[in-house]
C-alpha cells in the first residue's frame, strides 16, 4: 500500500497524470483499381476539367524528322508558335488551333491573325479548315491532321465512351496513390477518326490514370489506315499557374510501308507558358 506521510493534517490525493491519446486515424479505403471504377473516376474528373480548361493559350515547339526505307533522315523541320486550346460542349470535343510563327529558324512574313480568326469564324463551320491549317507545315508523304495532344481524351466523353472496350493492364504504386494503365479498343462506328476517303479508322491505345483522383497522366492512341500506322502519345504535367494538369509534350510516330516504299515520321512537340486567352471566341 502506498502511504503519503505529512507533517501536519493535510488532505492529500494522488492523481494519475493525464494521458493525451492521439486521435484514432480514420481508415481511408484503398482506391478501387478495377477498370470500371478507374474509367468512371476519369470520366468524372474530365467533366470538371473541361469546364476549367477553357480558352487557354501556350507556346508550342515542334521537331519533325522523316526517315526513308534505310532509316536515313530524308527531311527535317522545326517550327514554333502559339497553340490555342479549348473544349466545345456543343461539339463534344477539344479544339486546338496552331499559329506557327517560325519555320526552320525563319519568321513567317504572312501569318493569319489567330485572334481575328477565332473571333470571326465559327468552330462548327470551319472545323475541317482549322484541322488542315494546323497540318500545313507537316512534312513527309504521310498526310495527317490528327496531331492534337488532347485527341485521346475524347474517348472518355459520354458521347463516345460506350463504343470502347476498356481493360486494366497494370497497377503501379506511386507517392500519390496507385497509377493504373487502362487499354482501350474502339469497337463500333462512327469512329473518332476518319480516313481521307471517309473510311472508318478504329482506334486503340492506353491511358495512365491516377486511381485516386481520376487524373490522366499519359495517353497513347494508335490509328491504322491501310498501310499507314500512327501513334500519338501525350504526357501531362501539373501547371501551378492555372492549377491544372496540362499537356507537356506530344510524341508522334508514323510508319508507312507498301512494297519497297517505306517511310517513317517522328515528331515531338513541347508546350509551355500556359495562359488564358483574352478575347471572345465564336463557338457556335
Amino acid at each position: 500500500m502506498m502511504r503519503i506521510v505529512c507533517g501536519w493534517l493535510l488532505a492529500c490525493a494522488i492523481v494519475a497524470p493525464t494521458v493525451q491519446h492521439a486521435p484514432t486515424p480514420v481508415a481511408v479505403p484503398p482506391a478501387d483499381t478495377s477498370a470500371r471504377a478507374v474509367i468512371a473516376k476519369a470520366a468524372a474528373y474530365l467533366k470538371e476539367y473541361k469546364e476549367a480548361l477553357q480558352f487557354v493559350l501556350c507556346d508550342e515547339a515542334t521537331i519533325q524528322d522523316v526517315l526513308d526505307e534505310r532509316g536515313s533522315r530524308a527531311a527535317h523541320r522545326e517550327t514554333s508558335g502559339e497553340f490555342f486550346l479549348t473544349y466545345l460542349p456543343t461539339e463534344g470535343g477539344w479544339v486546338g488551333v496552331r499559329d506557327i510563327a517560325i519555320v526552320d529558324g525563319v519568321p513567317l512574313e504572312k501569318r493569319d491573325n489567330l485572334r481575328e480568326l477565332l473571333t470571326k469564324a465559327s468552330f462548327a463551320r470551319i472545323g475541317r479548315q482549322l484541322a488542315d491549317r494546323n497540318a500545313r507545315y507537316n512534312i513527309g508523304s504521310i498526310s495527317r491532321n490528327v496531331n492534337d495532344p488532347m485527341l485521346a481524351l475524347v474517348i472518355l466523353d459520354d458521347r463516345h465512351r460506350d463504343r470502347f472496350k476498356f481493360e486494366r493492364r497494370r497497377v503501379e504504386p506511386s507517392a500519390i496513390g496507385p497509377m493504373v494503365t487502362i487499354t482501350f479498343t474502339e469497337r463500333e462506328a462512327p469512329t473518332l477518326v476518319r480516313g481521307a476517303d471517309g473510311s472508318q479508322i478504329f482506334a486503340k491505345g492506353e491511358l495512365v490514370i491516377d486511381a485516386t483522383t481520376g487524373r490522366l497522366l499519359r495517353t497513347s492512341i494508335t490509328l491504322k489506315d491501310g498501310k499507314t500506322t500512327g501513334t500519338l502519345t501525350t504526357v501531362f504535367s501539373e501547371n501551378q499557374k492555372l492549377g491544372l494538369w496540362l499537356p507537356a509534350s506530344l510524341t508522334e510516330n508514323y510508319e508507312h510501308s507498301a512494297g519497297r516504299l517505306a517511310e517513317k515520321i517522328l515528331a515531338h512537340s513541347t508546350y509551355s507558358n500556359y495562359r488564358r486567352f483574352n478575347v471572345n471566341v465564336v463557338i457556335k
